[in-house]
């Protein structure tokens, strides 16, 4: 959906048409899902934050000014209330802003491209689980913000612009923290990725 788009389902909001929020729902529940599953890594706490994002969108619709996106915009909601919650939950040892130690360089790394030519047997599909399950433990060491623009960049494709604005950094900082969060990983999968891994 482009932008022109997403403001037309606003403008259809704001003048009370239910149908177009159901449907704003329908359109962007996935990617908030997604966003708000990669931070709390529950999915009902997911689904809960989601469901907040949705009654503010709805009830900020009016104040909604269209500089950003739709998509952006509620992705910027789901992102705050997803820390929300995890701030509620572990106010002792929460930093949104922590940063990843400087990792060493891998010995010998590969590419994804050595897990992705499209051939599939039980020991190709035992390894992608593997690889799958590592990946996901080795980014729950990771930051929130920094597993947010991780998930808003490499997996659900917005440019740094649109991450920037989501979770409300600069551009410089999506490109910082996405460059650690990339070597992070590398270092983490490192098994994976070398020669006799």
């Amino acid at each position: 959906m482009n932008t022109a788009d997403g403001h037309k389902l606003v403008e259809r909001v704001q003048r009370g048409e239910a149908e177009a929020f159901n449907e704003i729902v329908r359109l962007f529940h996935p990617p908030l899902f997604r966003l708000a599953r990669r931070l709390l890594r529950n999915p009902e706490d997911a689904q809960e934050a989601v469901q907040e994002a949705f009654l503010a969108a709805y009830q900020g619709m009016g104040a909604f000014e269209g500089r950003a996106s739709l998509r952006t915009w509620l992705l910027s909601i789901t992102f705050n209330k997803a820390v929300d919650r995890i701030k509620k939950e572990t106010r002792e040892h929460w930093y949104i802003s922590g940063d990843l130690a400087a990792p060493e360089a891998p010995e010998n790394p590969g590419t994804v491209e050595n897990f992705t030519d499209g051939i599939s047997n039980p020991e190709q599909t035992f390894q992608k689980k593997e690889i799958r399950e590592s990946l996901e433990k080795a980014l729950l060491e990771v930051p929130a913000e920094s597993r947010a623009v991780f998930e808003l960049r490499d997996v659900q494709g917005l440019s740094s612009k649109e991450v920037a604005d989501a979770l409300g950094i600069t551009e410089g900082t999506v490109r910082v923290k996405l460059h650690r969060v990339r070597q992070f990983l590398m270092v983490a999968m490192q098994n994976f990725f070398s020669a006799e891994g």
